[in-house]
């Protein structure tokens, strides 16, 4: 029997300090109540680090010089729109920094051997961040920053996985056109930024590492488990990923006030524990998760509450129950890459 996994959590109050206005539904109470829940529920239990600013070399890895002085010249004005949706008050570039610097701080205990899962909770979030654009609350792309530096460190095999409800566009066009990293994500792709349709399969040498799953409204539990449970698991099998980083969204929870899937915190469970045993557990890939979307700080905090318990292996584990529903998706994608030979046959 296989031993519980080293799971470290990097958490910082200093995310707080990214203030996006009394309205905004990415506010710092998205953090309050998760670290609440940790220090209540789960005290010593796993090994915790404060964030460290990443470096100007890893954030221009993936964003573009005028960009990221636009970014910092955000701290001489009381509050910027960046974009339509995304706010950054004076100290928002400071967090946006530190966000970006856990997921590398993060890649770097995973490839010491300091830990085998390591949980980023962080803020603001990441995946919709373009190389010369803010959008969709997301400053800098994160995991895509975490991925270049994966990249230097050696790695030539990486697997992102995006469950959040909204389609990744800022990691999908950062990679696109590679075969070093393999983008799969499930989204609704009638929701913003409407992106991410089937026919996006990557181009030039990344033709076939680009994975779309557009799912329905009301896609529930068994939907969600039986795709990844046929879809990812021949994914790691064949592309063979060295590390394994996750845009952990929680906006498809059916109570999540942006959402319109129909998903419990048990459905996260089992997700969990699905990307611990094809990660770190039976192929020795090691597991980042970072926080991305979801906008109920209580139904956020039980999410990860439950995702917690499904890396250590205490939580849900992998369902075996069939859904006609995603199996017609299943045999879409596949449809989709066949011609690809990546991850089908």
């Amino acid at each position: 029997m296989k031993s519980q996994p080293h799971i470290g959590i990097i958490r910082d109050q200093r995310f707080g300090l990214h203030k996006t206005g009394l309205s905004h539904p990415e506010s710092p109470e998205r953090l309050a109540a998760p670290y609440r829940m940790l220090d209540y529920e789960f005290p010593g239990e796993f090994t915790e680090l404060s964030a460290q600013l990443a470096t100007l070399e890893q954030i221009e890895a993936v964003h573009l010089p005028p960009y990221v002085a636009m970014v910092l010249a955000t701290a001489k004005r009381r509050f910027t729109n960046l974009a339509a949706d995304t706010t950054a008050c004076a100290d928002s570039y400071l967090a946006a920094w530190l966000a970006a610097g856990a997921c590398v701080q993060g890649v770097d205990a995973l490839l010491d051997g300091r830990m085998q899962v390591c949980l980023a909770l962080v803020r603001p979030p990441g995946h919709h961040a373009l190389p010369a654009k803010a959008g969709g609350f997301c400053i800098f792309n994160n995991l895509a920053i975490a991925a270049r530096h994966a990249q230097k460190r050696g790695l030539q095999r990486i697997l992102i996985l995006d469950w959040d409800l909204h389609h990744g566009n800022g990691i999908q066009d950062i990679f696109y056109d590679e075969k070093e990293v393999f983008y799969l994500s499930s989204h609704h792709c009638q929701s913003y930024p409407h992106s991410g349709m089937w026919e996006e399969t990557g181009q030039d040498l990344g033709q076939g590492y680009t994975l779309n799953l557009c799912i329905p409204g009301g896609f529930g539990d068994r939907d969600i488990m039986h795709l990844y449970r046929e879809i990812l698991t021949q994914v790691v099998e064949r592309f063979g990923p060295q590390l394994i980083l996750v845009a952990c969204g929680f906006d498809a929870h059916a109570e999540d006030p942006l959402g319109n899937c129909a998903l419990s915190a048990e459905a996260f469970a089992g997700l969990a524990a699905l990307v611990r045993t094809l990660g770190p557990q039976d192929n020795d890939a090691p597991l980042l998760l970072a926080l991305e979307g979801g906008y109920d700080p209580a139904v956020l905090a039980s999410c990860l509450r439950r995702v917690l318990e499904g890396l250590s292996g205490a939580g849900e584990q992998v369902w075996r129950a069939d859904s006609p529903k995603a199996a017609e998706l299943v045999t879409r994608a596949k449809g989709v890459h066949q011609a690809f030979g990546v991850w089908t046959g």
